[in-house]
């Protein structure tokens, strides 16, 4: 969560620079729709998978025999398991996104863009 804004902002920017100006609302418009339907979606898959399974796991199963010694034991500890796969999955899906061809192809379309202009891209008012 601590680096989430720093990520959109790299994704702004990124897109803004290398997707051309009449396309943009396209673009920005579709990653938002993708992004705003994961959320309902893995809350219906991750709320019962984790009621029914890790909470169960952490407070009385092998979980809470295998790691409850130093993740601790409990339903609370459960949650935060679903909390911790969840972030080193995300972690894994992001290094292998940085791999892959698309990102590559990304970075070179963003390295080769350059500046708009002498105010490298920025808006600057003109005076009336």
């Amino acid at each position: 969560m601590f680096l989430g804004p720093w990520a959109e902002a790299a994704e702004h920017t990124t897109l803004q620079k290398v997707v051309p100006l009449e396309r943009q609302g396209r673009v920005f418009g579709f990653a938002q729709s993708v992004e705003q339907s994961a959320s309902p979606l893995t809350a219906f898959m991750i709320g019962p998978l984790t009621q029914f399974f890790f909470m169960p796991l952490m407070t009385d199963g092998a979980g809470a025999d295998a790691i409850g010694g130093w993740f601790g034991t409990g339903p609370a500890r459960g949650i935060a398991l679903v909390f911790t796969i969840a972030g080193v999955i995300g972690l894994i899906v992001t290094i292998i996104a940085f791999r892959s061809r698309y990102y590559h192809q990304l970075s070179a379309a963003y390295a080769a863009a350059g500046d708009d202009d002498e105010n490298g891209g920025a808006v600057v008012a003109s005076p009336a």
